[in-house]
């Protein structure tokens, strides 16, 4: 039986950034097929007690920064601490992964792509040319910009995610459920390799 990873995300994290190209490679390795479940995070947080950045105190968003660089350098992949466009709208984009699920592409790679045009790359993922440029590196159809901006339906989809991700205990991002089991942040995925072999 082919073991399955459901993947709560957003693209505005960085932690999100840190852990997809190790999730692909893990999930290859192990034979698991991964569920991409991007969530909102202003509905996932005040129901879970999570606080977005800026409400959160001086030490803690400090703290955060020496992390981000000690990551960086532990896994080689470089990020703009402060992005200028961050918080990010993400909707268009994150609608776009949509579209690439929907349509049975390689949506986690499109995923990788994204953060790293935000979070490597200091780009806007509001601009639709942005996400057109990632399109075609990744030899994706363009058709899939499109279709993110007229298909109805999308914003729901979103918010059941963050209703299932709360169901199961989810409580911020990345998280990662193996058969009802949380793995909270990309540092948590040695565990969930394990758990998976």
């Amino acid at each position: 039986m082919i073991k399955k990873i459901q993947y709560y995300f957003v693209l505005n994290s960085p932690w999100s950034y840190f852990s997809g190209a190790r999730l692909a490679e893990i999930a290859k390795e192990q034979d698991a097929s991964i569920d991409l479940k991007p969530v909102v995070l202003k509905e996932l947080f005040p129901r879970t007690g999570g606080q977005p950045l800026k409400q959160r105190s001086e030490q803690r968003q400090a703290y955060r920064l020496i992390e981000l660089q000690r990551w960086s350098r532990e896994l080689a992949l470089p990020i703009h601490l402060e992005p200028t466009f961050f918080p990010v709208d993400e909707n268009l984009a994150v609608h776009t992964v949509l579209a690439a699920i929907e349509g049975k592409h390689d949506a986690l790679k499109l995923v990788i792509a994204l953060g790293a045009a935000l979070w490597r790359d200091n780009l806007n993922l509001a601009d639709e040319q942005v996400i057109r440029d990632v399109l075609a590196a990744l030899h994706l159809p363009v058709s899939l910009l499109n279709k993110a901006k007229e298909a109805e339906g999308y914003s729901q989809l979103l918010s059941e995610n963050t209703e299932d991700a709360i169901s199961q205990g989810v409580f911020g991002v990345p998280s990662f459920v193996v058969e009802s089991e949380i793995f909270w942040g990309q540092d948590r995925l040695a565990f969930l390799e394990k758990a998976l072999a």
